[in-house]
């Protein structure tokens, strides 16, 4: 990951893993964490850690990544892309939220099988992204809690005709042709490549995110989270508890407490799985054993070899688009 993170020019603090083998019971906060398992009791631990830096420091926001993450060697230009949809995406939920409060009503879930109702509902719930001058000081805007850039599946928002609750990124050439948007690779393909034009990335409200492949957050954000699971909770794995807390699934959740929670489809970065290594949190999928990184074109990791032997160009690693393409 170090490494990877030399060649994107990208500077990384480090938190130390932990194991739940020398956790004390005391140190867990209420619930039945007997339940969860011991890869998940570490990583919520080593998250709580990584919180625990951003508040004593203070830090305005902050990127937390989880040890397994990969991504595209076009990075910053992707969160350039991004921040102009994180600075508009917080209205909109506003927005959203209100008319939920003046209807009492929940939108209904749309039947999947009614995929001409449904094409025509995203393009209505869907704005395109308004670009303007990124400004220097927070370039994403500070009205939002947990941006979740990096997941292994994401659900799309209800969508809603009357407040856009979408921002699309089109003409995206990092964002994988339709066929390969899929967390795993005996999964079913994602919505998003069937409700969108090829190399769009949509923009939207957290509804059921797992996998804290990576995520950033605010002061406050930070501050939110650790409350939550650091004092108040902990009875299931952390990504699962994260994507809980977002959608007001939790036992103390009210709409008025409700964290401005954002995510991106496809996610910018992803899980890298080596041939020889096996998650401590994550058991095999019916597929078997995944290699390699889903929703990454020009991954990092598996250009690593090439790049350290000072070999020339970048491999886009399903080799059906833009073969021979070099990157400096």
């Amino acid at each position: 990951m170090a490494l990877g993170a030399s060649y994107t020019g990208l500077t990384l603090d480090w938190i130390d893993g932990v194991s739940a083998e020398g956790m004390d019971e005391r140190a867990y906060p209420p619930g039945d964490h007997r339940e969860v398992s011991k890869g998940n009791k570490g990583s919520w631990r080593a998250h709580m850690n990584a919180l625990r830096e951003v508040i004593e420091q203070n830090l305005t926001t902050a990127l937390i990544f989880e040890d397994d993450a990969d991504w595209d060697f076009r990075i910053r230009g992707q969160l350039a892309d991004f921040s102009h949809a994180a600075r508009r995406m917080p209205s909109l939920i506003a927005q959203s939220e209100q008319l939920l409060l003046q209807a009492k009503t929940v939108p209904d879930a749309v039947d999947a099988t009614t995929s001409p109702v449904e094409d025509d509902l995203a393009k209505k719930s869907t704005l395109s992204t308004a670009k303007s001058t990124i400004p220097k000081q927070e370039p994403y805007g500070q009205d939002w809690d947990i941006l979740w850039l990096g997941h292994c599946g994401a659900a799309l928002p209800p969508p809603s005709t009357q407040s856009p609750n979408r921002i699309a990124i089109s003409n995206d050439v990092t964002t994988p042709p339709p066929q390969h948007l899929k967390p795993m690779s005996h999964a079913r393909l994602d919505k998003i490549g069937s409700l969108y034009p090829p190399h769009t990335r949509v923009v939207h409200q957290v509804n059921t995110t797992l996998c804290t492949i990576a995520y950033a957050v605010t002061q406050s954000g930070a501050r939110k989270l650790m409350y939550e699971f650091g004092i108040r909770e902990f009875n299931k794995g952390y990504d699962f508890a994260l994507s809980d807390y977002c959608n007001g699934l939790t036992r103390y959740a009210t709409r008025e407490t409700l964290p401005v929670c954002i995510t991106v489809q496809p996610p910018i970065f992803s899980h890298f799985w080596p041939e020889k290594m096996i998650s401590d949190i994550m058991g095999l999928g019916a597929g078997g054993r995944e290699t390699g990184t889903r929703y990454v074109r020009w991954s990092v990791r598996n250009n690593l070899e090439r790049l350290v032997r000072g070999e020339e160009g970048i491999v886009e690693q399903w080799g059906d688009e833009d073969k021979g393409t070099g990157w400096k």
